[in-house]
């Protein structure tokens, strides 16, 4: 190689990496938090929360309750959070998988979970807009799915999510989840 063009390609070469560098780390993290009652109903307290893109392709789950993901609750009662179990493929997930997302039914009070953007795979995902949802069964097919949008990248962020009760709002004190937000905060670099 040329001796004047060879300090030139090892920089463009030492810049391509630095920039794949930086891509494949996190761009932070995001905390998504929600205040969960205990309802003393039957079909009720099954709960999933997880992470789409802005064009609704699921990206990660970060929660889902024991009994509906990993005793395969979804498939006795096929009113268990339908949204999250069609979008998460959890019918086609291994037993590992479904053992890194499940837990036991949650306690009441606030909670928050933290996303480390990145993917189902551990991949660090492109900044944008993502949609953080948290769906849950009231009592046998009404549910409620929160959506809210968060935008990752340099700068902090935080949002609000909305309700979307499904097939209609229950009576009132039956709410499982309410006060659905998220906030991002940027990796320091």
């Amino acid at each position: 190689m040329n001796a004047r063009i060879r300090p030139l390609f090892l920089g463009l070469l030492l810049s391509a990496s630095v920039a794949l560098s930086a891509q494949e780390s996190p761009p932070g993290k995001v905390i998504v938090s929600y205040s969960l009652e205990h309802l003393d109903r039957r079909a009720s307290n099954q709960l999933a929360v997880w992470i789409e893109d802005a064009e609704g392709r699921y990206v990660r789950t970060l929660f889902a309750t024991d009994f509906m993901a990993r005793r395969k609750g979804f498939l006795l009662r096929s009113q268990c959070c339908p949204e999250w179990v069609k979008a998460s493929g959890l019918a086609e997930m291994t037993e590992a998988q479904i053992d890194a997302i499940s837990g036991a039914t949650q306690s009441p009070g606030r909670i928050s979970l933290s996303w480390d953007c990145t993917d189902q795979k551990g991949k660090a995902v492109p900044p944008g807009v993502y949609l953080y949802k948290a769906e849950g069964n009231i009592s046998f097919e009404t549910r409620v799915l929160w959506t809210g949008r968060i935008k990752v990248g340099k700068i902090a962020d935080s949002s609000r999510a909305a309700p979307q009760w499904l097939p209609e709002k229950p009576a009132e004190g039956a709410e499982l989840l309410t006060r659905v937000g998220a906030r991002f905060q940027p990796s320091e670099r």
